[in-house]
């Protein structure tokens, strides 16, 4: 001001440059401002006298109006700029949430349909129909659970059932068979559909890990429920099946065919705490080597025509197995880590 000459038109270059300073809020800078017009007017009566300060009052009327117009554009910039910084956060929240989303999505379609129909089914195709020969598949029933359950409390009975569909789907995943569904307290699981990826594919490896898993679920039971009154049958058939996904609410990859109305005829037909197979899942063991203790029985199957001839797994002692089963759940502890 002393340099200057106490001009308005620096005071007014000041208010600018201070109200340009977003370090302050703006009722600071407003107040800063202010208080250059009292120095004006202060060095205006020491430089002068009174009569020279009433005559810069349209000065003073200048600066303050001036002021006033600068802090209300720079409020309004400061505003639109808050504004569109919160809708820029507002937007990238709205994102992160739908990719949280859609990486739900996946692994819930993931969980319910094998990986390779998943694109079909986010592509709209529909219906999807696949043809796969030589599949095993298990069917599990439970023999007294209904009288079991109806001594639980609901609480107590989807506890009960939790604990068990939790301790037979680590059986399956650990074998990497497919689930295909559950029907109240039955199982219905496929080996070898939908087939693995890549070359390699055995259909005899895949009954041999179907008897195993038939093995493991009745190992399984008893420690899951020591009521000796509830006790599985399990039954398995090999044959040709249809698979696929039909319909666009709530998608399951099922499978249909002779060969699933087979094996649960083997399972229906069995005995509780056995393992009950097929002539075509004996003969597929037997293709590839696979050594277990088996029980011949000759015995009418309700729909066939001619007296069956099935067959009871007592034991097993396969050497194979063992060995593939160590490998398999090394693979999944390798994937799981990643």
């Amino acid at each position: 001001m002393l340099v200057y000459n106490n001009e308005p038109s620096i005071i007014a270059l000041y208010g600018v440059y201070v109200s340009s300073c977003s370090v302050l809020n703006i009722w600071q800078r407003l107040g800063i401002c202010v208080t250059a017009v009292v120095g004006f007017l202060l060095i205006e009566l020491w430089r002068c006298d009174w009569d020279s300060v009433v005559t810069e009052g349209q000065s003073v009327m200048f600066l303050v109006v001036f002021f006033c117009f600068i802090s209300c554009s720079i409020r309004l910039e400061e505003f639109m700029e808050h504004l569109a910084h919160f809708e820029k956060r507002r937007v990238t929240q709205r994102l992160e949430d739908i990719k949280i989303l859609k990486a739900s999505g996946q692994e819930l379609l993931e969980s319910l349909l094998p990986l390779h129909v998943i694109p079909k089914v986010q592509d709209g195709l529909s219906p999807i129909a696949e043809h796969h020969q030589e599949v095993t598949i298990i069917f599990t029933d439970i023999k007294g659970f209904t009288a079991y359950s109806a001594g639980l409390s609901p609480a107590e009975l989807m506890a009960f059932l939790n604990s068990m569909y939790s301790a037979f789907d680590e059986v399956i995943l650990n074998w990497g068979l497919y689930k295909v569904e559950i029907i109240g307290d039955a199982y219905f699981i496929s080996s070898g559909c939908p087939k693995p990826p890549g070359p390699g594919f055995r259909a005899e490896e895949y009954a041999m890990r179907a008897v195993e898993v038939a093995l493991a679920l009745l190992r399984t039971m008893p420690q899951v429920c020591n009521d000796p009154r509830v006790q599985m049958r399990v039954g398995l058939h090999t044959g040709p099946v249809v698979a696929g996904v039909v319909g666009k609410k709530g998608p399951r990859f099922p499978l249909f065919g002779p060969t699933v109305s087979y094996a649960e005829k083997m399972e229906s037909h069995g005995e509780p705490g056995r393992v009950h197979i097929s002539d075509e899942t004996h003969d597929m063991l037997d293709e590839g080597g696979y050594e277990y203790e088996f029980e011949q029985r000759n015995m009418a199957v309700e729909g066939c025509e001619d007296i069956q001839r099935t067959w009871f797994v007592s034991a097993g002692n396969c050497k194979a197995a063992r060995s593939l089963q160590r490998e398999l759940i090394q693979k999944r502890r390798g994937s799981q880590s990643k």
